[in-house]
C-alpha cells in the first residue's frame, strides 16, 4: 500500500494553528517522513495506570506503518518505586509489545528507577545487556546497560541515539566521548534523565554534560530529557572551530507530562524526519485522550534543523 504519511502531515499542519506559518506543509518530494517516539517518567503508568500505559504502546504498534515509526525512545522513570517487581513487570510486559513487531527502543534510569536512589539491581533485571545485545541496532553498553548507544538509520541518515542514566560520572562521560568520537559520522542524539530545569536552563549535571561531551563533539545534534514535570527548549550556537561564526545549534529538550492526569494523561512526544529537508518537526501527542497539547502550543511544536 502507498504510504499515506505526507498526506496526513499535510493535513495536520494546515489545520494546527500553532504551526509555524513559513513551513505549513511537506514538499511534494517528502515521500518518505520517518518518526521517532519519545517517552519519559513513565513511573506512575507501572505503578498506578498501567491501562495507560499499554494504550500507549498499542498506538505505537498499531500505527507503525502509517507514522513510519522507526524508534522509541524512553529518557527515564520507566517505574516509580524501583524495589516494588511488580512495576516493573508492568513495564516489562510494555516493551515487550514492542519487541514482538521488532520494534527498535532504547531505555536508560532515572533517579525512580534506582532502589534507594543508588542501587541499578532491578534495572539490570529487567532492561540489563542482556535484554538488547542481541538486537541489530544495539552497538553497545556501559555497566550492564547503566549506558548504552543504538544505531539507526532514517533513509539516508545515519543516527546515533546514545544513552546514559541516573549518576554521570568521569567514567561515564569518558565511555561517551569514546563511542561519540568512534561514530563521528553519525548525527548524534544524547538521551539523559535530568539536564534541563522548569526554567529551561541546564541543570548542574546539564551543564557538566554541555561542557564536557556536547561542546567537544561536532556531531551533537539534539539533547533529550525528563525528570522535572514541563516543556522547555533550549537552543545554543557552538562554534566549532573557533572563527567566531557558529558551526551548529544544539537542540536541548525537556519533556514530561507526569503532572497531568492520572501520572501524564498519556502524552508522548513525536519526533517525524523529513531527510529531504534533514530536520525534525516536534509535536505533542496523547493517544489515551486524543489531545495534540497539555503545555502551551508554543512549548509542544517545534523544527528541530
Amino acid at each position: 500500500m502507498k504510504k499515506i504519511f505526507p498526506l496526513i502531515i499535510f493535513v495536520f499542519m494546515i489545520l494546527s494553528p500553532a504551526f509555524p506559518s513559513f513551513e505549513l506543509a511537506a514538499s511534494p518530494n517528502d515521500s518518505n517522513v520517518y518518526t521517532i517516539v519519545w517517552l519519559s517518567d513513565t513511573q506512575y503508568y507501572s505503578e498506578k495506570y498501567p491501562h495507560i500505559f499499554r494504550n500507549q504502546m498499542d498506538w505505537i504498534v498499531q500505527n507503525r506503518d502509517n507514522w513510519n515509526i522507526q524508534y522509541v525512545v524512553h529518557t527515564g522513570d520507566i517505574v516509580n518505586r524501583a524495589e516494588k517487581k511488580q512495576q516493573w513487570v508492568q513495564a516489562d510486559r510494555m516493551f515487550r509489545k514492542l519487541e514482538q513487531v521488532s520494534i527498535p527502543y532504547g531505555v536508560l534510569a532515572g533517579n525512580h528507577d534506582l532502589v534507594n536512589g543508588k542501587s541499578y539491581k532491578m534495572f539490570h533485571q529487567y532492561f540489563g545487556k542482556d535484554r538488547f545485545f542481541t538486537k541489530p541496532y544495539y552497538g553497545g553498553g556501559y555497566r550492564n546497560n547503566r549506558g548504552h548507544y543504538d544505531l539507526i538509520t532514517l533513509g539516508h541518515q545515519h543516527f546515533l541515539f546514545l544513552y546514559i542514566g541516573w549518576h554521570v560520572d568521569k567514567d561515564s562521560i569518558s565511555w561517551m566521548n569514546e563511542v561519540l568520537k568512534r561514530h563521528s559520522d553519525r548525527t548524534a542524539i544524547i538521551a539523559v534523565h535530568k539536564y534541563l530545569h522548569k526554567n529551561g536552563k541546564r541543570t548542574l549535571v546539564g551543564n557538566r554534560i554541555f561542557r564536557n561531551i556536547v561542546k567537544k563533539n561536532p556531531n551533537v545534534k539534539i539533547v533529550l530529557s525528563g525528570h522535572y514535570d514541563d516543556s522547555e527548549l533550549l537552543k545554543t550556537k557552538i562554534d566549532d572551530d573557533h572563527d567566531g561564526t557558529p558551526d551548529r545549534i544544539v537542540y536541548e529538550s525537556l519533556a514530561d507530562y507526569q503532572g497531568a492526569p492520572e501520572g501524564g494523561e498519556g502524552f508522548l512526544r513525536l519526533l517525524h524526519y523529513f531527510p529531504s529537508r534533514s530536520k525534525f518537526y516536534v509535536r505533542a501527542y496523547s493517544p489515551y485522550s486524543n489531545k495534540h497539547f497539555f503545555f502551551s502550543p508554543k512549548k509542544e511544536e517545534f523544527w528541530i534543523e
